[in-house]
């Protein structure tokens, strides 16, 4: 007699006993409830794997965007100060709140320098304005180790000539 699947043998009419028609006659199982059970442990290892990767995306995402801000308001500061050093030359304090009230960072060292003739009308003196900020980026530990990249310098000058 010859086999057929796992149904059970071939056999002519009337020779079936009530083991073997149970054997053809049952249906196999559904795959569906098995398959659903191994997907729904295969999503969360997937997760699983995926979720670190994921989160390093978004906070490097956050660092970059906070590195970009912190640039330009550095940028503009140094401009400002440089603006309001351009008519009061020597008022080296008020140069520097002018940049540090311009929305820079708090911990932002701010130096002025002259040089030319700025003290009489009509001079070749130009005014400028350094700005530098360490940042620390939220994900140094993963960057310095995979990347090399760690803590770095913000720095921004800007020089105009002065107006006195």
């Amino acid at each position: 007699m010859a086999r057929i699947g796992d149904f059970g043998t071939v056999k002519r009419v009337g020779e079936c006993t009530e083991q073997s028609d149970a054997r053809v006659h049952s249906a196999p199982r559904p795959l569906a409830h098995h398959r659903l059970g191994r997907s729904r442990g295969q999503s969360m290892v997937e997760m699983a794997l995926t979720l670190p990767f994921l989160l390093l995306l978004m906070l490097g995402t956050i660092d970059i965007g906070r590195v970009f801000i912190d640039y330009i308001q550095i940028r503009n500061g140094v401009f400002e100060g440089a603006r309001y050093g351009s008519t009061q030359p020597s008022d080296t304090t008020g140069i520097t709140n002018a940049v540090l009230n311009h929305g820079v960072p708090s911990d932002t060292v701010v130096t002025v320098t002259h040089s030319g003739d700025w003290n009489t009308i009509g001079g070749d003196g130009t005014i400028t304005v350094v700005a530098s900020r360490t940042y620390v980026p939220f994900t140094t530990s993963f960057l310095k180790k995979f990347f090399g990249i760690g803590v770095f310098k913000l720095k921004e000058s800007a020089t105009m000539q002065v107006m006195t």
